[in-house]
């Protein structure tokens, strides 16, 4: 049950909360009046100052409050503004960059088409510019397959060039696409002689190096054939497939078989056989006698 007060605390209660109230008002208003008594002289009252001591370090701490609520904002605002530049940097830059790899690649381009066409203008032999479209992964060194078939009169044993060097022959042809078989394959062979001697009797055979995939091997030279490192060493036109004097590579290294009856050398490929892009195929009437030297095995 509710306890209910005597009439007589209420009243005294509630003139007592008035007059605090009073008292209150009466302190504020003398307060103020002494603050605009004292406003307009040199120094300042006891009231006054009393009122600056009290109030200053209040004062300090707001405002020592308000700068740091006010650097955290910037701080924020900061930051944000120095993402939105990072991230507008990071995007002009992988634009650049990309457009940068672009036209490298274009120069590469430009150059490549210069010097096929400076080869296809000097070259004796007609020849179809073809774009390498594929390459087996399994047989990287044996075939690949480019963009130009019968169609374009491409057929099986014509001769295959780069603006390098000879790389091979067709293997087979199709309408719109042939196979390339590259020298580097075990089957395919050339019959080639040195450049710079040029002398009938020294007419060898080059083949895949069995030793190192990147090279090419002369064998059935004569012991006495003159071949010296660095010699340039061309088709010799005899095998009825490669036309005589496309370029095949140069001479590294030269030594005796293990009979000692003749002597090989190894040859480092004019043509780069890890990039082949675009090529040229030879336009040739020769076909591929059933006894010549330059045959798939």
């Amino acid at each position: 049950m509710r306890k209910v007060m005597p009439v007589h605390v209420q009243r005294n209660s509630r003139k007592q909360k008035n007059r605090q109230v009073v008292f209150l008002v009466l302190a504020l208003a003398v307060l103020l009046l002494l603050i605009g008594m004292t406003a307009n002289r040199q120094g300042a009252a006891w009231p006054e100052e009393m009122l600056r001591y009290v109030v200053a370090p209040v004062q300090g701490v707001f405002q020592r409050l308000t700068r740091s609520v006010e650097s955290f904002f910037a701080a924020v605002s900061n930051y944000r503004h120095l993402q939105q530049e990072n991230d507008r940097l990071r995007q002009q830059l992988a634009e650049a960059v990309a457009l940068q790899t672009k036209i490298a690649e274009l120069r590469q381009e430009n150059n490549r088409l210069r010097s096929m066409l400076e080869l296809r203008e000097a070259s004796e032999y007609e020849l179809i510019a073809a774009e390498v479209i594929a390459r087996d992964p399994s047989s990287w060194f044996n075939i690949i397959t480019i963009n130009k078939g019968t169609k374009d009169g491409v057929r099986e044993n014509m001769a295959v060039i780069t603006t390098e060097g000879l790389i091979g022959s067709i293997l087979s042809a199709a309408p719109n696409s042939a196979q390339v078989q590259l020298l580097t394959d075990a089957r395919r062979r050339v019959s080639a002689l040195v450049q710079r001697s040029r002398e009938p009797g020294e007419v060898g055979v080059v083949e895949y190096d069995p030793q190192n995939a990147a090279y090419l091997r002369m064998k059935d030279l004569p012991r006495e054939a003159n071949i010296q490192t660095g010699d340039a060493v061309i088709s010799s036109g005899l095998g009825g497939v490669f036309p005589k004097g496309l370029l095949i590579g140069y001479v590294v290294e030269t030594a005796e078989d293990e009979m000692g009856l003749t002597q090989y050398a190894r040859l480092q490929p004019a043509a780069n056989f890890y990039r082949l892009e675009e090529v040229f195929v030879v336009i040739s009437e020769h076909g591929l006698p059933a006894d010549s030297e330059e045959e798939n095995f």
